[in-house]
């Protein structure tokens, strides 16, 4: 005859917390049922030493019922009053001294609850393991149960579970074999269909000695993707696997992993674990030193999850290392795939930024360079504008000195950061660098290009730009126009005085006017350029000023500068006044 007890607890409350606070979703009750069966299978292990027969099988009437058994430690009369009613509690708390020892995946004693979500009623059949009488629990979201004696059952526990309405879907075959190995794949015991020898969740214990293609073919399996590589993570803490994207993925992606505590499904983010980097990485990992929170569905943030994170960083920096010096051109792919994603992260991440920087690769006057490269060489020079680097590319190949291009997205404050953090003499092209790319007149062709430098200068004046004369390749660049800083800043305040009207016109106009002494740019002038070599014997001045302009606005267009209003007005006018000159021929 059975009698009715009270749960400890307000029940109605607390299914309220597990639907709507604790559990995201309903199909957690397979996780929990899970968790407990290998849990109490580990009990009976520890127990009864020698016995390794532990199993979890799973019966369906499809759409309406589950009957969910382990054979494992069970409970006698006094373990049911005790650990099914009283919420909080877990059986695990008597082992060892008051704490839940490692090796049990449990920590909270309520998961049987989360049954509640699917079914109306939860009946648990049980017999312990080392003899004494079996019991029938059922338990109801009223908050009683009730307990019988029961006859026929073997050691272990049976949850029997009927589908309350809207829940049918979870009782479903398909539904239930993608859970079992959706939480449970990497669970040390293992589970079966009833009546069926076909394993649901069979994983290898280690990938310590597993191949690259096994486990390549393993991620395959688990996420239905062709990575790129395998990144084996065998650390204190964590034991899998860290799969690379084939493809390009956002920094702020942090899902679509299998994260295990104790063997059992925790999360599929890696928020709180991994790196902000890894997000092109997939990660079916392990760990059995870090304390979940109380949902079980993320970790506890204290010093085991920082080290775990360190162990995962420095596990993942030491494949790396290992493809640079064996198998480069893995790395290449892998780099050339994720460049982009990875650039943005290194900018502020420290950690990203010296685990990448000596395989990301970075346009020069050489070629495109590695950082590790970059580093090798130590000096070198870069330049913001893709238009003047290119411009620049091969007077300094020329001269066999390193221009680095940083006009593309995040090489600016890279290959800045890169310079800091190894002490490397590498710095910003600046205006009196100039004067060591450009090869200086010899006193002789001072004086034959005297009158072409003073005429261009006074033709240029208008723009605050002076006339120089240097020697410097390539031969059919007649002129470079360069402008420190200063120029640059009065160049764009122009520029957007041409564009505004009105208030910000004017005070854009008085920061203007403001400077005392505006800087001049230059206009180099290629003494190796036949054009110049021509001019320079040209004698008209009023000819050659016109011949300035024009190659004023050429350089500032094929330096790729921004063109103020007139500049343009002023080549059409020059060239007009070309046709219209009288005796000057070049």
């Amino acid at each position: 005859m059975s009698e009715s007890f009270h749960f400890q607890v307000n029940l109605g409350g607390m299914l309220d917390v597990l639907s709507n606070h604790l559990y995201k979703s309903p199909d957690v009750f397979l996780r929990e049922l899970l968790q407990n069966g290998v849990d109490a299978i580990t009990q009976r292990r520890k127990e009864q030493p020698g016995w390794d027969e532990g199993r979890i099988t799973i019966a369906l009437a499809e759409g309406r019922r589950l009957t969910f058994r382990d054979n494992g430690m069970g409970l006698t009369e006094a373990g049911i009053h005790r650990f099914l009613a009283v919420i909080g509690q877990s059986s695990k708390t008597q082992l060892q001294d008051g704490r839940i020892p490692e090796d049990y995946i449990g920590r909270f004693g309520i998961g049987l609850l989360s049954c509640f979500m699917v079914s109306d009623a939860i009946v648990v059949h049980t017999r312990p393991a080392d003899g004494g009488p079996a019991h029938a629990w059922t338990g109801r979201p009223d908050g009683t149960y009730t307990l019988e004696p029961l006859e026929d059952c073997s050691p272990g526990t049976t949850v029997i579970l009927t589908a309350r309405p809207g829940a049918e879907h979870y009782f479903q075959r398909e539904a239930v074999e993608e859970l079992v190995r959706y939480y449970g794949l990497a669970l040390p015991v293992p589970v079966y269909f009833a009546g069926e020898d076909r394993r649901l969740n069979a994983i290898p214990d280690d990938f310590v000695h597993t191949g690259r293609g096994q486990l390549l073919s393993f991620g395959a399996w688990l996420f239905g993707e062709e990575f790129l590589e395998a990144i084996l993570i065998h650390t204190p803490h964590l034991n899998g696997v860290a799969f690379v994207l084939p493809y390009q993925t956002d920094a702020s992606v942090k899902s679509g992993h299998r994260i295990y505590l104790k063997y059992m499904l925790l999360t599929e983010r890696g928020d709180r674990l991994l790196p902000p980097w890894a997000f092109f990485l997939r990660c079916f990992l392990n760990t059995s030193g870090l304390r979940p929170t109380a949902s079980r569905e993320d970790f506890y943030e204290d010093g085991a999850l920082e080290a775990a994170t360190a162990e995962f960083e420095g596990a993942v920096r030491a494949h790396l290392e290992r493809l640079a010096r064996e198998s480069p051109d893995i790395l290449e792919e892998l780099v050339a795939v994720h460049s982009q994603a990875i650039k943005a992260m290194a900018v502020w991440d420290d950690s990203l930024f010296r685990l990448f920087i000596d395989h990301l690769t970075f346009e020069t006057s050489e070629g495109r360079l590695s950082g590790g490269k970059l580093k090798r060489l130590g000096r070198g020079e870069w330049v913001s504008s893709v238009d003047r680097f290119r411009q620049l590319k091969p007077i300094f190949l020329a001269q066999d000195r390193l221009l680095i291009c940083t006009g593309y997205a995040f090489d600016g404050e890279l290959i800045p950061k890169l310079a800091r953090a190894f002490s490397l003499a590498i710095g910003p092209l600046r205006e009196e660098s100039m004067d060591v790319v450009l090869e200086e007149p010899t006193l002789d062709e001072r004086q034959q290009v005297f009158a072409l430098q003073r005429a261009a200068s006074r033709a240029l004046a208008p723009f605050d730009c002076r006339a120089e004369a240097r020697r410097f390749l390539p031969a059919e660049l007649p002129a470079l126009y360069t402008m420190s800083d200063e120029v640059q800043f009065f160049r764009q305040v122009q520029t957007a005085q041409d564009m505004s009207r009105g208030v910000f016109s004017d005070a854009l106009a008085s920061l203007l006017a403001g400077a005392e002494e505006r800087p001049a740019a230059s206009l180099y002038l290629n003494l190796n350029s036949r054009l110049i070599q021509r001019l320079a014997q040209v004698e008209d001045a009023g000819l050659l000023g016109s011949v300035a302009r024009i190659l004023y606005v050429q350089a500032l267009i094929t330096g790729g500068y921004a063109l103020r209003s007139g500049e343009l007005k002023t080549m059409s006018e020059a060239l007009l006044e070309l046709l219209d000159h009288q005796g000057g021929s070049i």
